[in-house]
């Protein structure tokens, strides 16, 4: 595994942060450590999460922080039952949920997340049931069509499905390579030129076998019922999909500032960012892999 990991937006988040105040942290999506590392070298204690196979050896670094650290390989859905089956009694003061993907998991062939290497098909990163293999060779045209247009916003979704269905009566399906050769075969218009043909194709079946939308939409509409007042939250997304509901969920849930709670409400977030914050140039330079990242921030007021 590469140990070369870069957070995104990092300064942007620590920035916000009054480490003064800041006792409990929830970095919900660990990754490489990035984030957590930089929280916890402040003086903030850091629960950490993440569901990825070999997150709990990458969690070993920051075991010299003692305490003041605890992962558990978890999805950040689960926060309910991770807070009531450790019986942790303190509300958090700060919550990060890094939607995309650490140099670990993008270069982990038994993965396969990227499409630059010929592995078997998999894209479950977390040993969940569905794998793109099971995908592409097993779900029915409208099963494939639905996850190709809403996953993918691929216009021409139907007409990718039938395809893989002619394709599959001849050719098993099995590695990455026979994914973008069928996808090259296929004819069908992917939209963008400034991106790899392949790229959105591979994230819908990714997002159907992680049901990373339905994770999200989970987590938010649970993660207030574990927050201290004025804790800050944190969602850096990497595709429209994911921002649409973050943007929604805060907006949904929204307070004006410094205004009273009405209609009985108990609960609310101040929307700290109008529009996402996105890299600077300098970050670009550095790491390109943050040209998507789009982070949005809230306060959680009750």
């Amino acid at each position: 595994m590469s140990n070369i990991h870069q957070p995104v937006l990092l300064r942007e988040i620590i920035d916000k942060i009054d480490f003064n105040v800041c006792n409990l942290f929830l970095d919900g999506t660990y990754g490489g450590g990035g984030h957590a590392n930089e929280i916890l070298s402040k003086g903030s204690s850091v629960l950490a999460l993440d569901n990825y196979k070999k997150s709990e050896i990458i969690a070993l670094s920051n075991q010299k922080f003692g305490e003041k650290f605890h992962f558990f390989r978890s999805n950040f859905k689960d926060i309910d039952k991770i807070i009531s089956e450790n019986k942790i009694n303190k509300k958090f003061d700060g919550v990060l949920l890094d939607l995309g993907f650490s140099s670990n998991q993008l270069e982990d062939d038994t993965v396969g997340l990227s499409f630059k290497n010929d592995v078997p098909l998999n894209m479950n990163y977390a040993d969940y049931e569905i794998s793109a293999y099971d995908i592409l060779n097993d779900y029915t045209e409208e099963q494939l069509t639905k996850i190709f247009r809403e996953y993918g916003e691929i216009s021409n979704a139907k007409k990718l499905a039938n395809f893989i269905l002619d394709y599959r009566k001849n050719k098993e399906i099995k590695s990455t390579f026979d994914f973008i050769d069928l996808l090259s075969k296929s004819r069908v218009n992917f939209g963008s030129s400034k991106i790899n043909f392949a790229t959105k194709p591979f994230q819908a079946i990714r997002i159907e076998a992680n049901k990373e939308l339905e994770n999200l939409s989970e987590f938010l509409f649970k993660i207030n019922n574990y927050l201290n007042n004025n804790a800050l939250i944190f969602i850096i997304s990497f595709h429209s999909l994911e921002d649409r509901i973050v943007k929604n969920s805060f907006k949904i849930n929204s307070i004006k500032k410094d205004s009273s709670f009405q209609d009985g409400q108990s609960w609310g977030y101040e929307i700290l960012t109008k529009r996402p914050i996105t890299a600077s140039k300098e970050e670009l330079s550095r790491n390109p892999r943050s040209r998507s990242a789009k982070l949005r921030i809230a306060k959680y007021k009750c």
